[in-house]
């Protein structure tokens, strides 16, 4: 027997679908007692992408079996929001966003480390690198590439759409709401570990003396133990950091 159900996908679960369905309320029948997780698998969208549906205005989880004229709607993960105490599937948001980009996004990869947040980036990287390391460290991939993230193993993304660097920081600085989270230059542009400040004493032996003589404060690398100061290169990146938050 079949029934009448209406579905619709939100925000970047559209990606998995074919344009001419996309953003509207979809109207298909279907089998009596399929679950709408199997409904939302029929349309290719990966269910470990999804992080809320509702079932005729009440929250559901795939388990649930469809009735005759449900209305369902769609929602994908929630990066910027908490939403455990409406939503009755697994998945939680992430609090620390982390980020990885593909190897089209270099520069893109550069300024999120220097507004302070962890993202990897390798050129070397193929697909099935970016998206196991995506997945094992609930990493959000960002990519360009629309077919890449369609792949159904991918756990996390978003599909930048801006092309040049500085546009595409500050949309995705927009899209997840990052601006109160901002740590500039907390994190080395070259290996995305963790700057901190460190005495004098224990980098002078390391760097020229006409730089402790101009300089009292440093931080280094956790990760490849490069040594920061704050000359003229700091202060043109926090120009840059300033035009970009503005």
């Amino acid at each position: 027997m079949k029934i009448n159900t209406t579905i619709r996908f939100y925000e970047e679960l559209n990606d998995y679908l074919s344009e001419d369905i996309r953003r509207q309320d979809i109207l298909i029948d279907t089998k009596e007692g399929n679950s709408v997780g199997e409904l939302i698998y029929s349309f290719g969208v990966a269910c470990a992408a999804v992080d809320l549906i509702l079932v005729n205005g009440h929250s559901a989880n795939f388990d649930y079996i469809l009735q005759d004229n449900d209305q369902i709607s769609v929602y994908p993960v929630f990066e910027r929001f908490n939403i455990t105490s409406v939503s009755l599937i697994e998945n939680s948001p992430l609090r620390n966003l982390k980020f990885i980009c593909d190897d089209h996004l270099g520069r893109l990869a550069k300024y999120l480390r220097m507004l302070g947040f962890d993202t990897l980036y390798n050129n070397d990287y193929d697909h099935n690198i970016l998206i196991s390391l995506s997945n094992s460290h609930n990493r959000i991939l960002l990519s360009r590439d629309k077919k890449l993230l369609l792949n159904k193993k991918i756990t996390r993304r978003y599909l930048v759409k801006q092309a040049e660097p500085g546009e595409q920081v500050r949309e995705v600085l927009e899209y997840f709401d990052l601006k109160k989270n901002i740590t500039p230059m907390s994190r080395c542009l070259e290996c995305n570990g963790v700057v901190q400040q460190v005495p004098e004493e224990s980098v002078k032996h390391r760097i020229e003396k006409y730089i402790i003589e101009i300089n009292d404060e440093f931080t280094e690398c956790k990760g490849c133990g490069k040594i920061f100061w704050k000359g003229s290169h700091y202060d043109s990146m926090m120009k840059r950091i300033r035009k970009i938050v503005d």
